[in-house]
């Protein structure tokens, strides 16, 4: 039997992962989750590209899935090139900007005291080891959670940006992804 099928697929010439599940039924329904994305993109807002989804019969969907999906997966890979164009851009100006800022900063010198150490630098390494231990437990908790698929429990529970700023793209990352995958299990349970 001859197919079509990655014919098809190339002639929506958008590079990228499909990754697709179907799930069949004994009354010869079908349902059809896609999900397209490039792994190359740095900006994490991709994970937030929900997966397409069809349902319909064997004949339905050979007539009509390729004219479903080709303006949606063109626009997505449009935008995750944008994304990636301008996450390129907003580096190479960074790079501009702290060259800049180097030239113009003027060279501070501390003023040590008997430990070695300065007195202000001292006393906040207390408080940034029990935040850090905080921090830990917290994603741990959120890991036990994420296993368990506890996706709402978990995003309850993950640290705010706001309380932890140098942790914001690792925070970001993971909100993310448990908000991605909070939403795929709801629309699998609504399709059960």
């Amino acid at each position: 039997m001859k197919t079509n099928f990655f014919e098809n697929i190339a002639t929506l010439n958008a590079e990228g992962n499909y990754k697709m599940a179907i799930h069949a039924d004994k009354l010869g329904t079908f349902i059809v989750s896609l999900l397209f994305n490039t792994s190359a993109n740095g900006d994490n807002a991709h994970k937030l590209v929900p997966p397409m989804v069809l349902k319909g019969t064997a004949q339905e969907l050979d007539e009509g899935f390729f004219e479903v999906i080709k303006q949606p997966i063109q626009e997505t890979a449009g935008l995750f090139q944008n994304m990636e164009t301008y996450l390129k851009g907003l580096e190479e100006a960074k790079k501009q900007s702290k060259m800049e800022q180097d030239k113009t900063k003027p060279k501070t010198v501390s003023n040590p005291v008997a430990g070695g150490e300065d007195m202000e630098a001292a006393e906040p390494k207390i408080d940034k080891e029990a935040k850090k231990k905080v921090y830990e437990e917290a994603m741990k908790q959120v890991a036990e959670l994420n296993d368990h698929c506890k996706y709402e429990e978990a995003l309850a529970v993950l640290p705010t940006v706001a309380d932890y700023p140098e942790k914001q793209a690792e925070l970001e990352k993971k909100h993310a992804d448990l908000t991605r995958k909070k939403e795929q299990h709801d629309r699998m349970l609504q399709l059960l």
